[in-house]
């Protein structure tokens, strides 16, 4: 009885500890498996390195991978070392009529469709979306990525990566030069709205417009950096009764406007021309030619001065950011361009970086802004350079302004406006000429592509000019088309936010994650191709 009771027993353990060696097994099969799919140990600093190589959407896709990369990504040190290595990819707005399903709709997202009533449409059309596009230009190829967005507003300005958008009631865009004796709309409703948006992060945020001027188009709104305070601003300036330039600033930290002390002696005559946020400063153009000199806002400051031209301005000349710089180009209506930096802000000198000669035999026999269509010719030619130096100069009586402002409008020629296909004289402020076109229509006809290419439109062509090489390439539309009437605005995809950001130490490449409380990354084998497998692929 006593032996088989042992034998049981020997039987019961050796049974136990083979099934405690099978579990043994067990896990040590697992935690091999599990080994392999473990990210390799790589230094923190390196992985905030590769992170800055990647695009936005893979940037933002690797939030969610777990708590320390969604920590990295938002911290201060990373938002803005990827800022400042963001490249241009230009927005294009192209007007449709209708909306298309699982559109992202700024005002929508605002939670304003229960007031889309402030925005009736009049005798029973279709109000008019303006579908936003990304412009990507790669070795003289082009590519139009659809984001699926749209906005009823126009898109006036675009600053480190956040475009601004007004979206106005509708009875407010109907009448150009009307003024508001009599209100157009009643007092019980929202004129309307803007709105800051990153078009990447989708995130967006809402806000009152500012004063209504006397006559509804003649003001100009504006977004800029403030680098000192680390703040977006909205600047707005608008023609009172009396006929003076106001100015309020509205802050995206305190979310409130503010009056401040607008330009002085200044005749502000083109509003349609939105201001170029660079250099730490707003700059507007004030008319369409014959003023030489522009305006400017510090935005640190707020206070606004006078920066001489080096030329007298033409009704083609436009102000684009370039490089961190603000750059003036000359003479798009002639045979040749050029081209203008100013180093710096106040006292400094402008030098004439390149001067550029059309080649006709590329279709640049004239040149396209926005929707309307100059009618000028130039001739066949070759490019060159210069390095004359003028010095700027904030000196400027009233006598200049009037001078300015008596300049004769009838000599300025005629435009095809490519909508109704009238010509129509620039000079008179009954038609639609300069002065009284919304901001759309005045988006840039050329921009800076990056520190060695600008970039012409003609029509529903792009053109890319080498500053080295001297010479102008077509760029070929590989995927999707530009069309003669898309708006195009400067920009730059980025992480860019409003939001207050906390400072992150970056750990050392000794720091290992579990020594600062990150558990180990499990990656699937979609991540791997990042690990070491290509990431720039994503």
């Amino acid at each position: 009885m006593r032996t088989k009771r042992n034998s049981l027993i020997g039987e019961r353990y050796c049974g136990t500890e083979k099934r405690q060696m099978s579990l043994i097994k067990t896990v040590q099969e697992r935690a091999a498996k599990l080994q392999t799919c473990l990210a390799p140990s790589l230094p923190n600093d390196l992985i905030f390195q590769i992170f800055l190589k990647l695009p936005v959407k893979s940037v933002l896709r690797f939030t969610c991978v777990c708590k320390a990369w969604y920590k990295l990504i938002h911290c201060a040190e990373f938002v803005s070392a990827y800022n400042s290595l963001a490249q241009n990819t230009p927005v294009i707005l192209r007007k449709i009529y209708g909306e298309r399903s699982n559109t992202f709709h700024a005002e929508a997202q605002l939670n304003l469709s229960k007031n889309f009533s402030l925005f009736p449409c009049s005798l029973g059309c279709r109000r008019q979306s303006k579908f936003i596009y990304f412009l990507e230009i790669k070795n003289e190829k082009g590519e139009l990525l659809d984001l699926n967005m749209s906005c009823y507003g126009s898109v006036v300005s675009s600053c480190n990566g956040l475009v601004l958008i007004i979206s106005k009631h509708e009875a407010l865009g109907r009448y150009r030069n009307s003024s508001l004796d009599q209100p157009l709309v009643d007092s019980k409703e929202n004129p309307g709205q803007l709105i800051v948006m990153n078009p990447m992060t989708r995130k967006l945020i809402g806000f009152p417009l500012g004063t209504l001027p006397f006559k509804l188009h003649d003001e100009s709104y504006g977004l800029v950096f403030s680098h000192s305070k680390r703040v977006y601003k909205v600047v707005h300036l608008f023609k009172d009764k009396s006929g003076c330039i106001s100015c309020e600033i509205l802050s995206l930290q305190t979310r409130s406007w503010k009056a401040v002390d607008g330009p002085v002696g200044v005749i502000f005559r083109n509003f349609g021309q939105a201001p170029i946020p660079t250099v730490g400063a707003l700059h507007w153009l004030l008319g369409p030619f014959g003023y030489d000199y522009i305006i400017s806002m510090k935005a640190d400051d707020e206070n606004f001065f006078i920066t001489d031209l080096p030329k007298t301005m033409d009704k083609y000349d436009r102000l684009v950011a370039m490089d961190g710089s603000l750059s003036f180009v000359n003479g798009l209506d002639k045979d040749h361009i050029e081209l203008w930096i100013l180093k710096g802000l106040e006292g400094t000198k402008w030098v004439k970086q390149h001067t550029i000669l059309i080649d006709a035999s590329l279709g640049l026999d004239y040149v396209v802004y926005g929707n309307l269509d100059y009618e000028e010719h130039v001739n066949v030619g070759d490019e060159g350079h210069g390095n004359e130096e003028i010095e700027g100069n904030e000196e400027h009586g009233n006598e200049d302004n009037e001078e300015h402002d008596n300049v004769d409008d009838e000599d300025d020629g005629e435009i095809l406006n490519l909508d109704n296909e009238q010509h129509v004289n620039v000079g008179d402020e009954n038609n639609e000429g300069f002065g009284f076109v919304d901001n759309e229509y005045y988006s840039l006809s050329c921009f800076a592509l990056n520190t060695k290419e600008m970039v012409f439109k003609r029509r529903d062509k792009l053109f890319a000019y080498d500053f080295e090489l001297e010479e102008f390439r077509e760029i070929r539309m590989d995927h999707g088309k530009v069309l003669v009437h898309d708006t195009i605005i400067p920009h730059a995809n980025n992480l860019a936010t409003w939001e207050p950001l906390e400072s992150m130490w970056i750990p050392s490449s000794c720091d290992s994650d579990e020594e600062l409380g990150f558990p180990p990354v499990v990656v699937d084998l979609k991540m791997e191709c990042f690990l070491g497998l290509g990431f720039e692929k994503l």
